[in-house]
C-alpha cells in the first residue's frame, strides 16, 4: 500500500476528475442525455483545472502526469465519444476516431517536455463536442467538428497554455453558469472556437510568409 504515501494533493483532484467523468458516462448510459450528465462533466473540468493549479503550487507525485492523462482520457475522451453515440448511433465512426486520437494525443503529451501544447488539448475538444450536443446541433456539424478536432489534437500546431488568472476566472464563471443554463454553451463554443482557430490561422499565415520569402530569395538568385 506504499502507493498511498506517494499520492499528492493534486493527485486527489485528478482522481476526482476521473470519477466525475465516469459518473457522467454512467448517467448518460442509464438515463440518456440530461442536464445532470453535463453538470458532472463540468465538475470534471473544474477538478482538472484545480489539479493543475495545486500541482504547480505543491510537491508533485512521481506519477502525477500519467494519472492526469488517464483521468483526462475518461472525462475528455470516453465521455464525449459516448455522448456522441447516444445522441446519434450514426456518429459512431466519428466518436471512435475522436476517442482513438484523444488517447494518442494524451500519450504523446506524456512524452514531451514542452510548456505549451502540441495540438488541441482534449479538454477543449470535449467542451466543443459536448456543447454542440447540448444545444442540439445537427448531425453534420457534430460529425465535421469531431473529424476536424481529431486531427487537430495530433497536429504539430502549437496551442498556448492558459496562465492568465483573469481568463481562468472568466472561463470558471462561464462553466459554472453552463451547469444551470444550457444557453451558456454558446459562450463556450465562441471561446473555444477562438482558441482553436487562431493558432491555425497563425500557422497558415506563417507558412505563407515563409514561402513568399523563399520565392523572393530564389528570384534574387
Amino acid at each position: 500500500m506504499r502507493v498511498f504515501r506517494e499520492v499528492s494533493l493534486a493527485d486527489s483532484f485528478t482522481v476526482l476528475n476521473a470519477l466525475f467523468g465516469f459518473s457522467a458516462i454512467v448517467y448518460v448510459l442509464l438515463y440518456g442525455i440530461e442536464a445532470h450528465a453535463f453538470a458532472l462533466f463540468y465538475l470534471s473540468t473544474f477538478a482538472d483545472g484545480i489539479d493543475g493549479f495545486v500541482a504547480r503550487k505543491t510537491e508533485k507525485s512521481p506519477f502525477g502526469k500519467e494519472m492526469d492523462s488517464l483521468a483526462d482520457s475518461i472525462s475528455f475522451g470516453v465521455f464525449p465519444a459516448v455522448l456522441m453515440v447516444r445522441y446519434s448511433a450514426s456518429l459512431f465512426p466519428f466518436a471512435a476516431l475522436l476517442l482513438a486520437f484523444s488517447i494518442l494525443r494524451l500519450a504523446r503529451f506524456n512524452t514531451l517536455k514542452f510548456s505549451d501544447f502540441y495540438g488541441v488539448p482534449t479538454l477543449v475538444t470535449a467542451l466543443i463536442i459536448t456543447s454542440l450536443i447540448r444545444i442540439s446541433g445537427d448531425y453534420y456539424t457534430i460529425a465535421l467538428s469531431a473529424f476536424a478536432l481529431s486531427f487537430l489534437m495530433i497536429s504539430d500546431i502549437i496551442y498556448p497554455r492558459i496562465r492568465d488568472p483573469i481568463i481562468f476566472a472568466v472561463l470558471g464563471v462561464v462553466l459554472i453558469s453552463a451547469i444551470f443554463f444550457a444557453e451558456m454553451c454558446i459562450a463556450i463554443l465562441i471561446l473555444t472556437g477562438i482558441y482553436v482557430i487562431y493558432p491555425v490561422i497563425k500557422e497558415v499565415m506563417g507558412r505563407w510568409k515563409q514561402r513568399k520569402v523563399k520565392k523572393l530569395l530564389s528570384k534574387q538568385e
